[in-house]
């Protein structure tokens, strides 16, 4: 019993390091205006500009007065500096992988003719496989009005 409390302590121990490897990774993911957004260690940036050798990364809460400003290599495989954020911007560990499934979801619903409510639980059912993110995909509520919105726009006006 005691062997397998410590295998148990340790199997999670190793899933909360690899979890946190995971979000400080950087990843490019569609936004919600069809640009990319870089979402890093949680947080979602929206790019400012780009240099000779760097480009320059705005925290996409600006509005909400956050200044963070995170810059990168012109590949974006580094961080070659960062600014700290105000301590009312929001972090969310999950950020990448929802941004990622709203993508999806609305790609498939522009391509495809199948119903938007099969479309989305045929991704939640791929999704709910994974234990790690079972909780994290987005609700039908906050996704089905943007999905019709962009079934509508495949289709010619009358």
């Amino acid at each position: 019993l005691l062997i397998s409390a410590v295998l148990c302590f340790s199997m999670l121990c190793l899933f909360v390091v690899l979890a946190m490897a995971a979000i400080s990774e950087l990843r490019l993911v569609k936004n919600r205006y069809g640009g990319l957004s870089l979402v890093y260690e949680g947080r979602a940036y929206k790019l400012k500009r780009t240099g000779k050798e760097k480009k320059y990364w705005l925290c996409s809460k600006d509005k909400q007065g956050c200044k963070a400003v995170i810059c990168t290599n012109l590949e974006v495989t580094t961080v070659i500096h960062q600014n700290d954020h105000i301590e009312t911007c929001p972090v969310d560990e999950h950020l990448a992988y929802k941004m990622e499934k709203k993508a999806i979801l609305k790609k498939r619903s522009a391509e495809e003719t199948t119903p938007i409510p099969t479309i989305y639980e045929q991704e939640a059912s791929a999704a709910s496989a994974d234990p790690s993110t079972a909780c994290q995909f987005p609700v039908f509520k906050r996704v089905r009005a943007t999905m019709y919105i962009n079934r509508a726009k495949s289709f010619s006006k009358l």
